[in-house]
C-alpha cells in the first residue's frame, strides 16, 4: 500500500491542487479521499475502502451521500498524492459541474400545504437567471425532527434545465407534507447531497446549508 501513495506534496496545500479527481491524504483519517465536487465553501469527496481495494462509490449504484468537508479545513489538513480524473461515466453520474447550492432565499420560508399556491405566486416575481442543467433530480425533504427523507424524482418542464422558480415550486410541494411539527430553518435552499439511482440528489433546508447553520 505504501508505494501506492508514494508521491506527495506537503501541506498546507495550494488551492490550485484542489481539483476534481484529486486524491488526498487527510490528517483525520487513515484512508485517502478523492474529490468529487467542490465550490468556494465545501468539498464533496469519496473515500478509499481498503477491505474492497476500491473507492467507496465505485459501483455508482443505489443511494449515495457524499462525504463533505469545508474547503479551508481540507486545504489545511490534507496532503496531495495524485489526481485520478473522473471517468466519463463517473462525470455523467456525479455531475460535478452542477452547483452545490442553489435557490437560496433568506426572506421566505417553506410553505404549509395551504400556502403552496401563494408561494408559487410569489415565485412568479422571482428574478433570477440561475439554472440547473439536468434532465432529472432527486429532491430530499427534511422531516419534523430535521432528518433527511427519501428523495423524490423531478424533471424540468423543458426537458433540459430547471429554473430557480421551477426548482422551488417542486421543492415546496415535496416539503409541505413534512412540515407539521417541524422546526423550520431560516429561509429556503437546495444543497447537493449525492446521487440516487444515478441522478444528482439535493436536500432541502434553509438559506444556509446544515453545516453552515451550525457554525
Amino acid at each position: 500500500m505504501a508505494s501506492r501513495w508514494r508521491h506527495i506534496i506537503s501541506m498546507s496545500m495550494s488551492p490550485e491542487i484542489l481539483q476534481i479527481g484529486a486524491v488526498l491524504q487527510p490528517d483525520w483519517d487513515e484512508r485517502p479521499l478523492r474529490v468529487i465536487a467542490f465550490d468556494d465553501r465545501e468539498v464533496m469527496y469519496d473515500c478509499w475502502w481498503p477491505h474492497k481495494a476500491e473507492w467507496g462509490f465505485a459501483s455508482l449504484r443505489g443511494t449515495i451521500t457524499y462525504y463533505r468537508v469545508p474547503c479551508e479545513l481540507l486545504l489545511k489538513g490534507c496532503t496531495y498524492l495524485r489526481t485520478e480524473p473522473l471517468t466519463q461515466l463517473e462525470f455523467d453520474v456525479h455531475r460535478p459541474d452542477l452547483p452545490l447550492r442553489i435557490a437560496t432565499l433568506d426572506h421566505v420560508e417553506w410553505p404549509a400545504p395551504a400556502r403552496l399556491e401563494a408561494f408559487r405566486t410569489m415565485l412568479i416575481s422571482l428574478a433570477s437567471s440561475d439554472s440547473l442543467p439536468a434532465t432529472k433530480l432527486y429532491l430530499c425533504p427534511f422531516g419534523p425532527k430535521g432528518g433527511t427523507k427519501a428523495g423524490v424524482l423531478v424533471e424540468p418542464e423543458d426537458g433540459h434545465a430547471f429554473g430557480v422558480a421551477e426548482l422551488l415550486s417542486f421543492a415546496a410541494a415535496i416539503q409541505a407534507p413534512h412540515l407539521h411539527g417541524a422546526s423550520l430553518p431560516r429561509g429556503v435552499g437546495l444543497f447537493r447531497l449525492g446521487i440516487q439511482r444515478r441522478a444528482p440528489s439535493y436536500y432541502l433546508w434553509g438559506s444556509q446549508s446544515r453545516a453552515e447553520a451550525q457554525e
